[in-house]
């Protein structure tokens, strides 16, 4: 069996198929653009959302410190519990990181939140020195039993006019009973 086949001639394209493909690509180029826009505006946003989840969690490994601090008391021979200095309300840090000694907790009460510094010369975040961020961090410390505490580290922040909240949460337990 033979099948015809038909030739067709063409001689160019014609001005609808180039009107056709000229805006499809006009298309992909403008959606390429925009895409690039807008990642390109939510840097600062990304960027201090990633700073809140480092600074929330540094604000629980500095309680975490202090309960660990206690336990090398307590196996040294000093007769206090592990979690001393641990009580329920509301903190901020006391010391820079880097300090000869442990942070401490200083109790808040009502007054508001202070906002961090961050000193670039030491690289840190702390409530002494540096120039003023955004970043204000809250510690919550929750007595939920004599063997177990809840700790939330709160960091509130304002990037491009809109106020973010970042909590993050721990249970510290008492994994050196003393019997």
């Amino acid at each position: 069996m033979i099948f015809s086949q038909k030739k067709f001639k063409t001689k160019g394209i014609t001005l609808i198929e180039a009107l056709v493909a000229i805006s499809i690509l006009i298309i992909g180029i403008f959606s390429g653009f925009i895409l690039v826009t807008r990642v390109l505006s939510n840097i600062n946003v990304i960027r201090d959302r990633l700073t809140a989840s480092f600074l929330a969690q540094e604000g629980i490994e500095l309680v975490r410190q202090i309960r660990d601090t206690n336990y090398l008391k307590i196996l040294s021979g000093e007769n206090i519990l592990w979690n001393n200095g641990l009580n329920n309300g509301n903190y901020i840090i006391s010391a820079e990181i880097g300090n000869s000694g442990p942070s401490g907790l200083i109790p808040l009460g009502q007054s508001e939140t202070p906002y961090l510094k961050y000193n670039s010369n030491t690289k840190i975040f702390n409530y002494i020195s540096g120039a003023n961020t955004p970043f204000s961090r809250l510690i919550r410390i929750e007595r939920l039993s004599e063997q177990e505490i809840r700790v939330q580290s709160e960091l509130n922040w304002k990037s491009r006019s809109v106020n973010f909240k970042l909590v993050a949460e721990d249970h510290l337990f008492n994994w050196l009973p003393i019997e």
